[in-house]
């Protein structure tokens, strides 16, 4: 077989089996857009002749990153909703409603960018825009899962902290009728797929939620939302339904492996166990959670019942970034932390919420995740040459993989294909201009900023305030 590319004489984290399928004198080969061959090096190369080859040595060669839970059109707020208790009234809102679709689509340039730079190839992307989504992420090369934002809160009433949300069934109903209506649409990427997504139980009603899970079962798609993500939504909930969340979506009959499970902030245990045992999927964000309500969420106990888990970096509003190695590391932290234990969520385990067991999580591990004959041509390399990863140990103990997550920034990434094809190449993007992406986040930021309320801002935010004392 004549290949397209082979990297050759490398150290392979292959993810197969049940740890990181370490390899030694290895090669990889690709063929299109997929991996053709795995295995050593020397056979490899005897065997197999490639259109271009890749000498591989002092780079690690591995499956891409995949942040499972990402608001990428919301970028261009970073660093506006940190250190306060109401977070999203108090802190994101006052800003997001601002935002318009050329301002979240250059957030989305933006974020998609600091994503691949720090090895991400995969990004399942929540937000309000879809046509701005589905053009960024195919002008730069990424996969995506991309999911429309759904909710009813009435934009045209007043939503009070602490009082009941307004709902608009009409808003709801157009929300999921667009999203229907681009999975008609037959001129997108292959690589692109999509998910429904109702915001939270919170902010959808209870029959607008059934009809987005009969629409998801009648086209095969999984559903992307937020659960129990803070003591707002349980008290909203509580309100509405008199119930928690996790046992209301059970009681109505949604707790099911069609879900992906953002956050559970405010799960207890045994919320966590019934919603793994329920064939669902969850993605924790360690460091939006972290910043934004310093809890923990309950991952430890999921993990106690099922694998379908994964990592996400959310939005950067509540965590200032969006970087998967930032998120493998938290994770095992505060796992750690949290269990006064050093031995909860060792760094092979986080490494694989971010790769296969991600993949798996979004229904995706017969395609992606790992590196293995078949799969699609997701991967990275890493610069085993940087200084915060040196010094490589490979005898009597590999330090590779506890480095990679408890000391590698992103930075360390010198390559990323998808699909066979680079879009990251020797520190640089391949398919747009990034200086020309950061002027336009820069531009639209500022035109964004003329047009926030600050009387209001005055009124509501805790971060305004602490500007004036000369603390921001």
């Amino acid at each position: 077989m004549q290949l397209d590319l082979i990297i050759y004489d490398t150290e392979l984290l292959t993810m197969e089996g049940g740890g990181v399928g370490y390899l030694a004198d290895a090669a990889l080969g690709i063929k299109d857009d997929k991996i053709a061959v795995v295995g050593n090096s020397k056979e490899i190369l005897a065997e197999y002749q490639a259109c271009r080859s890749i000498e591989g040595k002092n780079l690690l060669v591995m499956p891409g990153l995949i942040d499972a839970h990402i608001h990428t059109g919301i970028a261009l707020l970073r660093g506006l909703a940190q250190d306060i208790t109401g977070w999203m009234e108090e802190g994101l809102w006052p800003f997001s409603r601002q935002l318009d679709q050329q301002a979240r689509e250059a957030g989305t340039a933006l974020n998609i960018i600091e994503a691949v730079r720090n090895g991400t190839t995969l990004l399942a992307d929540f937000g309000s825009n879809l046509e701005g989504l589905v053009d960024w992420h195919s002008r730069i090369g990424t996969r995506a899962v991309l999911a429309k934002t759904i909710n009813e809160l009435d934009n045209s009433s007043e939503i009070v902290p602490g009082k009941l949300y307004p709902f608009d069934r009409e808003k709801g109903e157009k929300d999921l009728a667009e999203s229907l209506e681009w999975l008609e649409k037959e001129e997108i990427p292959e690589r692109i797929s999509f998910f429904l997504g109702p915001q939270a139980p919170d902010m959808v009603s209870r029959e607008l939620l059934k009809e987005i899970y009969d629409r998801a079962e009648e086209h095969g798609i999984g559903i992307h939302m937020h659960v129990a993500q803070g003591k707002r939504e349980h008290l909203q909930m509580k309100m509405r339904y008199n119930s928690r969340t996790i046992p209301w979506l059970n009681r109505e009959g949604l707790l099911n492996s069609s879900l992906n499970a953002v956050h559970l902030t405010e799960a207890n245990p045994e919320e966590a166990r019934l919603l793994a045992r329920s064939g669902a999927g969850l993605t924790v964000c360690s460091g939006s959670i972290g910043i934004i309500d310093g809890q923990v969420p309950p991952l430890q106990e999921f993990l106690a019942v099922s694998d379908r888990a994964a990592l996400g970096s959310d939005q950067a509003p509540g965590n200032n970034c969006n970087n998967m190695f930032n998120e493998m590391k938290l994770t095992a932290l505060f796992n750690k932390i949290k269990s006064q234990s050093p031995l909860p969520l060792p760094a092979w385990k986080v490494l694989r919420l971010a790769t296969i067991e991600a993949a798996g999580c979004l229904g995706l591990e017969d395609k992606i995740g790992s590196l293995a004959p078949g799969k699609y041509a997701d991967i990275i390399t890493i610069d085993l040459k940087k200084v915060s990863l040196a010094p490589v140990i490979r005898h009597p103990l590999r330090n590779l993989v506890p480095n990679l997550v408890y000391s590698a920034q992103g930075s360390e990434v010198r390559d990323v294909m998808v699909a066979g094809n680079f879009i990251y190449r020797k520190g640089r993007m391949v398919n747009v201009n990034e200086e020309e992406i950061l002027q336009q986040a820069e531009r639209e930021a500022a035109r964004i900023m003329e047009r926030v309320d600050e009387e209001s801002l005055d009124r509501l935010s805790p971060l305004y305030q602490a500007q004036r004392e000369g603390k921001l």
